[in-house]
């Protein structure tokens, strides 16, 4: 009987333990580019991880910008949404030399709001090498409490004629006189 219980008790324990990190994963959005269709432009991927928070707490957001340039330079500007707060150090853009010895460099931000929703952090990365600029435009999402999009924020939402709905955002454009 003692067996039994101690068997039962190891079980149901293992049990809890299983559901306390399933939980936990689902604190954590992440997302990743990596073996998917881009479109033409940079050859940078994105890999991220962001914590899910309630309101006013911390948000752990790290960025993994990966690309096969090795030579040039890589600029990216960074934007947060208007009620997303930064914590910590705030940089509007930031710089990377490429080197053969990386392909991988990493942003970490920490951010908090007071309002449920959700959030995005936008980059606009450019990869300069010289002669040539190539650009990639991405987003993180940032869940606080319920996550949900209540708002419109100060971004322009237009209807395409078949009714989808279209973001504007700020973008850059090179154009090029071919000979």
């Amino acid at each position: 009987m003692k067996k039994r219980n101690i068997i039962l008790s190891c079980l149901l324990m293992t049990s809890v333990t299983g559901q306390i990190a399933m939980a936990d994963n689902s604190k954590i959005a992440e997302g990743t580019t990596v073996g998917h269709y881009q479109k033409p432009g940079a050859p940078i991927d994105i890999t991220y991880k962001a914590t899910k928070v309630e309101l006013n707490e911390l948000s752990e957001i790290n960025i993994v910008l990966s690309t096969a340039i090795n030579s040039g330079e890589m600029i990216v500007n960074i934007d947060f949404d208007e009620k997303l707060k930064r914590e910590g150090e705030a940089y509007d853009s930031i710089r990377f030399s490429l080197t053969d010895s990386t392909n991988d460099y990493e942003l970490n931000f920490k951010a908090s709001a007071s309002e449920d929703g959700l959030y995005y952090i936008r980059l606009l990365a450019k990869i300069e090498d010289g002669a040539s600029t190539r650009m990639r435009v991405m987003a993180v999402p940032i869940y606080v409490g319920d996550g949900k999009l209540k708002r419109k924020g100060n971004r322009v939402i237009m209807k395409a004629i078949n009714g989808e709905n279209i973001s504007i955002s700020k973008a850059e454009e090179t154009i090029e006189v071919i000979d």
